[in-house]
């Protein structure tokens, strides 16, 4: 906490800069600046429009009627770095991207909320020669000029910032438009789009991927489980329990444990000992058919267009090896990695299996004992508390270089969230820029469509949800319906007419 007579408007905002949370700096710094800035304009009977307030949302705002005596429409744009040597190639990369998608807009406000140094200040002054639009750049000491203008407010904003983020964000969703998802969908769908085209996506495979192919679900998985293992040790004592009568006790069993699978499927294990992986591989398998709408576009978005890679890598939360064989079926050369010291070639798509692998048909791979299976405690806690597992790293290493697509996925799992906060710490470019997306079905209430209150509680909710994964780097694709997600996979590899 700052006061009044004490303030070092400097020292704040470079405290900012370098808090732990990259997202979070960006989102603090971003809001002190759309405060300030509207107070500042106020004075002089100007207008201020945050992103969420324009269509075309092109940059973080827009100044329709100028600043100071700078007169016309300005698009504004606020970057920060924590790293030097990455300063000018942020303002290229933002400058770039301005000059292609600016519409009608011609002057954009650049604000680099850190000291920018005269060599770099000379050498954007070359570039603006070259430009089609007019730039005007501010670093923290133009910041420092509005600012010192309203101490008061600034002080008020920087002391109470978590309670002022969350009131405008909750401000933010009740006056949402219901289109807002679509075209924050389709941006998100066109950067994928050319993310593909740089061969630097990376796809992240959850449940979801499997379930239309009716691989058994988690619950399914560990109810048959249970129902086997109560027959086992009942036979054994010459007992029949009828099958209706399973099912209440395995309901029963489950409430006990307190609803937790990861202490549940410690008990099975135990129970099974030896013959606990033959059991899973059978119920897994079941009634499992061996692709799905969703596993053939993820199939197609692997072929690589024009000897390009596409998709770098995947990583597969789930057991089972339905996108090997839907790879195998279209001709993709693969590798799956499920141990230590694992490495594909390089003509290889690497499937990395960092929550275990057990495959249909155990014959057609090698090692598989090297396969950490994490399906109690004892495994999760293995990848939680050992940073260096090959399953880890893997994960980090694409997380940090690359652009990674989440299919499938809750994004509820705490060592990938503690994984993707660690990337975004580690991230030595475009800091405030959300590098992975996460497709994610729209939370929806049966009543809603009667009841504006609960239409309005969805909207807040939607836009809550948007900006907790913002702070681990991640833009939502929301989705009404799984079935939507083929159409834009079908999209991010240039397929517009799909979808």
């Amino acid at each position: 906490m700052i006061r009044r007579n004490d303030m070092d408007i400097r020292e704040a905002l470079l405290e900012l800069v370098s808090s732990e949370s990259v997202r979070y700096s960006y989102m603090a710094i971003e809001k002190i600046i759309i405060v300030m800035m509207r107070d500042y304009l106020k004075a002089q009977n100007k207008r201020l429009l945050a992103e969420n307030e324009v269509m075309h949302r092109i940059s973080d705002m827009i100044l329709p009627d100028g600043i100071d005596n700078e007169d016309g429409c300005i698009a504004v744009e606020i970057k920060l770095y924590r790293h030097k040597q990455m300063s000018l190639r942020l303002i290229y990369d933002t400058i770039g991207r301005f000059s292609i998608n600016r519409g009608e807009i011609n002057k954009l406000l650049l604000i680099v909320v850190n000291e920018l140094p005269e060599g770099i200040r000379n050498r954007i002054e070359e570039k603006k020669k070259q430009l089609n639009f007019e730039l005007t750049i501010w670093d923290i000491d133009d910041l420092i000029r509005i600012f010192s203008n309203n101490e008061n407010l600034f002080v008020e904003t920087y002391n109470n910032l978590n309670t002022v983020l969350l009131r405008d964000t909750i401000n933010d969703g009740i006056l949402r438009n219901n289109s807002t998802y679509l075209e924050k969908r389709k941006k998100y769908v066109e950067q994928l789009h050319v993310q593909y085209e740089n061969d630097n996506i990376v796809l992240f495979l959850g449940a979801g991927a499997s379930n239309e192919a009716k691989i058994a679900t988690w619950d399914t998985l560990i109810s048959e489980l249970f129902v086997a293992l109560i027959d086992k040790q009942l036979i054994a004592n010459h007992i029949q329990i009828e099958k209706k009568d399973k099912k209440k006790i395995v309901k029963e069993v489950i409430n006990q444990n307190g609803n937790s699978p990861l202490l549940q499927t410690r008990f099975l294990r135990n129970g099974f000992e030896n013959d606990f992986e033959e059991l899973v591989r059978e119920i897994l398998y079941k009634n499992a058919v061996e692709s799905s709408d969703l596993l053939e576009e993820i199939g197609q978005l692997c072929i690589p267009n024009r000897g390009k890679l596409g998709v770098r890598a995947i990583i597969n939360y789930n057991f089972d090896d339905l996108v090997e064989k839907n790879l195998k079926r279209l001709r993709v050369k693969y590798h799956s990695i499920y141990g230590e010291g694992m490495i594909p070639d390089a003509d290889e798509l690497g499937i990395y299996h960092v929550h275990g692998f057990l495959p249909q048909e155990k014959e057609n791979y090698e090692n598989l004992t090297k396969s950490l299976l994490v399906f109690s405690e004892e495994g999760y806690h293995k990848l939680m508390l050992e940073p260096y597992n090959w399953a880890n790293i893997s994960q980090l290493n694409y997380m940090i270089n690359n652009t990674c697509l989440f299919i499938g996925l809750s994004m509820t799992d705490p060592n990938m969230r503690r994984l993707l906060e660690i990337a975004a710490q580690k991230r030595t470019e475009n800091d405030s820029d959300c590098q992975h997306y996460a497709i994610m079905r729209r939370f929806r209430m049966k009543e809603s469509a009667e009841v504006d209150s609960i239409k309005s509680f969805e909207r807040v909710n939607e836009t809550l949800q948007e900006s907790f994964f913002k702070e681990l780097g991640v833009n939502v694709i929301w989705i009404d319906e799984f079935s939507e997600i083929p159409a834009i996979l079908k999209q991010i590899k240039g397929n517009y007419e799909s979808y």
